[in-house]
């Protein structure tokens, strides 16, 4: 378990005047010392989240939070916007554990 600060990443759901304009625009909230866990192994992979990808984190926060993306503030600026989807959401009595893979494997 490491301890990194992250970006939670939430869709805003503004509605454009134009119907042509299909962008996606994110709020950022910062959550600082976030517990990160990396799942390594197809076993560990597929009992917790029932599919393989080529990394696997898992972030543990106190609190219930809610979001579509996550970066890591180490990767993201203002050059750099990389984030990641988020798997699976799970709350457990005040906890909030996020799921996150990067490229899905298919056999």
């Amino acid at each position: 378990m490491i301890l990194k600060d992250i970006i939670l990443l939430t869709k805003q759901t503004k509605a454009s005047a134009d119907p042509l304009n299909h962008t996606v625009t994110y709020s950022e909230k910062p959550y600082f010392s976030a517990k990160v866990t990396e799942l390594n192994g197809a076993t560990a992979q597929n009992n917790s989240i029932g599919a393989q990808y080529e990394h696997t984190y898992v972030i543990r926060l106190q609190g219930i939070h809610q979001a579509d993306k996550v970066a890591f503030a180490n990767e993201c600026n203002s050059f750099n916007k990389r984030s990641y989807e988020i798997i699976q959401i799970r709350h457990h009595h005040f906890k909030t554990d996020i799921y996150v893979g990067i490229t899905k494997v298919s056999s």
